[in-house]
């Protein structure tokens, strides 16, 4: 399983540094549970705001570029 969280830097850090207390292991705990799951089957995915691309007009192909942020589940698509 595959989920996004939304982790403040300083406790991000509390992996290579170790956790201040108990308490903020289970703050940690508790925004991990939280995340959002990935559906099975999902497509790559991006960072949008990276996108970049060419048009030509001779045949109006469009080609674009963006970073991968999570990769496809491509195993559970295609079943």
């Amino acid at each position: 399983m595959k989920i996004v969280i939304d982790i403040p830097d300083e406790m991000y850090d509390w992996y290579d540094n170790g956790f201040p207390d108990e308490d903020d292991a289970e703050k940690l705990w508790q925004i991990v549970k939280s995340g959002t799951p990935l559906p099975k089957g999902h497509g790559r995915i991006i960072d949008e705001s990276q996108v970049t691309g060419t048009f030509t007009w001779d045949n109006g192909f469009i080609e674009c570029f963006a970073p991968t942020i999570v990769e496809a589940d491509k195993a559970e698509s295609e079943e």
